[in-house]
């Protein structure tokens, strides 16, 4: 089934699908749903055929919504671009799926205007485009070996994973739904936007940057009950001196997802707010995979138990054996069929059983609750987002004074990790200049944080760098 009509099935013509928390905008189901209708059949009038890709350039609220769920009803494959994005990241992320049309708010940077469609469609009459297997969205990730790429998620990837997560968290009408995340990313799309449209709840949308205190305003003002958060902002909202000012009193479960989240964050928050503060696990690859079951007893510092028809094993790195702990493997109807490497030609990263290597480590415990330990995979995890280093690598060496690079993530109580470069130059330069210098062509998230000077970066025989021999000291 196609996953725009899941989410749409039972929605409720008169009550509130969606506030935007900036503006105040309210919007209803019925508006949302026939909106979602009128865009689709303007693409359609527009020639956009079944599996062409459509790239969406804009922020996460109604827009985006009554867009993606629009190309998803024409029977197209929705391309998210980071709104605030480089040009090198659209570029390169435009080159590898080659989209039919891009469609935003902005004629600068989109062929065709949200509103303009949706002026220009008409609601319903439209026939199935189907789904099942068919690819639904590609999303960007550094996958397990730090090179960009875009994950192809089909329309059965996706409404499975709806179900699974429907099943620990079970959302109802009653509930108002917070997304703190861009529902262009994973986290944000499978956790916050369409399990709530899908449970007929109102989500309430903001805008970036966001804060611990942003949070406890919308919490207050809005009557959020359930909230979807990044480790980042819950560790500053554990520092923030008047969290008992606000009344949080509606909240019933704060939800955390996108990188580790500290223990002591989560105690500190759940003792605040008076309400679990949990979190689970997943990866664009594999949607949501783990969390802790609905009224259950958690075990601190885990990511809960695998979903329903989810299943994990724990390999070991040095011998290959099978245990409790060790690299972690995860299988189950909601993980991606591969990468996009070029326009229709999908790589599986699954061994020939299924099995995907998520490049963690982690251990379970006795009542099969799983917790991570740390991880293989080189990716950066800055305030949720994921950074390659290897991008910001390429990017370093374009710099005419920097002769070698490597970028490392430098644990951080705020952001989780911050990206640092190890520099060797071939004469004294500004540092500063250099992080600005790369900063001008990658996306706001990924910038680099902090750099030092080094006179020489070891390399192995094979050309590999020893990341683990850079501890993040220095500037």
């Amino acid at each position: 089934m196609n996953l725009a009509e899941v989410v749409w099935k039972s929605a409720s013509a008169d009550r509130v699908a969606l506030v935007e928390h900036s503006t105040g905008a309210r919007h209803r189901y019925g508006e949302l749903k026939a909106n979602v209708e009128r865009l689709a059949d303007a693409l359609v009038r527009r020639g956009l055929q079944c599996g062409d890709v459509v790239a969406l350039r804009c922020d996460s609220n109604a827009e985006f919504v009554v867009a993606c769920h629009g190309v998803l009803l024409a029977g197209g494959v929705v391309l998210p671009l980071e709104p605030r994005g480089s040009t090198e990241d659209w570029a390169a992320a435009l080159s590898r799926s080659k989209p039919r049309f891009v469609v935003g708010r902005d004629r600068a940077t989109a062929d065709l205007l949200i509103d303009d469609l949706v002026a220009a469609g008409r609601p319903g009459g439209l026939p199935s485009a189907g789904g099942g297997d068919r690819p639904a969205v590609l999303l960007s990730s550094s996958g397990t070996q730090d090179v960009p790429r875009q994950v192809v998620l089909t329309h059965r990837n996706l409404t499975v994973n709806l179900t699974q997560i429907d099943l620990v968290h079970r959302l109802t009408a009653a509930d108002v739904v917070l997304g703190l995340t861009p529902f262009g990313h994973i986290y944000g799309m499978q956790m916050a936007m369409n399990p709530a449209l899908r449970a007929g709840a109102t989500l309430v949308t903001v805008s970036t940057p966001f804060s611990g205190a942003n949070l406890l305003d919308v919490i207050a003002r809005r009557r959020v009950t359930v909230a979807y958060a990044v480790p980042s902002v819950l560790a500053e909202l554990a520092l923030h001196p008047d969290v008992e000012r606000y009344d949080t009193s509606a909240l019933r479960l704060v939800f955390s997802g996108g990188a580790p989240l500290p223990l002591d964050v989560a105690k500190t928050c759940a003792e605040r707010l008076g309400v679990p503060v949990v979190q689970g696990y997943g990866m664009t690859e594999a949607g949501c995979t783990c969390a802790p079951p609905d009224g259950e007893p958690i075990t601190p510092g885990s990511i809960g138990r695998p979903l329903p028809d989810t299943e994990t094993r724990f390999i070991n790195p040095d011998t290959g054996a099978e245990g409790e702990s060790g690299e972690i493997w995860v299988r189950g109807p909601q993980v991606s069929p591969g990468y996009l490497v070029e326009p229709g030609v999908v790589v599986p990263f699954t061994d020939a059983e299924g099995w995907l290597d998520t490049g963690d480590l982690g251990r379970r415990d006795e009542r099969g609750y799983v917790t991570i330990t740390g991880r293989r995979k080189q990716v950066i995890k800055y305030k949720g987002y994921q950074v390659a280093p290897s991008e910001l690598e390429e990017v370093l060496l374009t710099h005419p004074n920097v002769v070698d690079a490597v970028v490392v993530g430098v644990p951080d109580d705020l952001a989780g990790e911050l990206p640092k470069a190890f520099v060797v130059l071939n004469r004294p330069v500004a540092l500063a200049g250099v992080a600005a210098y790369v900063a001008a062509k990658v996306a706001a998230h990924k910038k680099i944080r902090l750099i030092e000077a080094v006179d020489r970066i070891p390399r192995s025989a094979m050309g590999k760098v020893p990341r683990d021999a850079f501890d993040g000291g220095g500037r």
